[in-house]
């Protein structure tokens, strides 16, 4: 399985997401998109299967699996804290207490981003606005303009476009009426 290009509409979903921090650290502006179950260990590539995150926890998970990762993370966030004896009060028991914890706080902003993700309404709203978009166009330009958009939109509950006004049509069958409504039922 091969990894594709996504839709614009489906970048900005995923990068948007988590309030547009990265899901692994939560600090840094997401920049890119990682796959939660890489490629390599025949992950989906949908958006299903996609979260926002920097640029640094990208390269830093490369391949690896979630758990592999994180405990590699705190592991090294924790190294020079714990004690060279195992059962010492920071020894083995104490890292792992630190590890359980540290995955928990990635699992729940991990889940909160498949719940934004899950959300029909908030998967129309960017639908409907930027399926034109281009898979070639620039992330980082449509991230700024569109980012601002989404927060207002997440504020109001991701309303629904307008409808589009109704067709009309040029007449001259009355006297001072240009435009009149075309009906629905004819052919166009």
């Amino acid at each position: 399985m091969g990894r594709k290009k996504q839709a614009m509409w489906v970048r900005l979903m995923v990068l948007l997401a988590n309030m547009g921090r990265c899901v692994y650290c939560d600090y840094a502006e997401s920049q890119v998109i990682d796959h939660v179950i890489p490629l390599a260990a025949n992950g989906a590539d949908s958006w299903r299967n996609l979260v926002p995150a920097c640029q640094a926890c990208n390269l830093g998970k490369s391949d690896k699996g979630l758990l592999a990762w994180v405990a590699q993370l705190t592991y090294l966030d924790h190294a020079r804290d714990s004690a060279a004896w195992p059962h010492a009060p920071k020894g083995l028991t104490w890292m792992r207490v630190q590890l359980d914890h540290a995955f928990d706080e990635v699992e729940a902003r991990l889940g909160g981003v498949k719940a934004e993700l899950d959300d029909e309404a908030r998967r129309d709203w960017f639908f409907d606005r930027y399926w034109r978009l281009s898979k070639n166009d620039s992330v980082p330009f449509w991230r700024a303009y569109v980012g601002p958009k989404a927060a207002e939109a997440r504020i109001n509950g991701y309303p629904k476009p307008p409808p589009p006004p109704p067709r009309m049509r040029i007449t001259r069958a009355r006297l001072g009426q240009v435009f009149e409504p075309v009906p629905p039922d004819e052919a166009s």
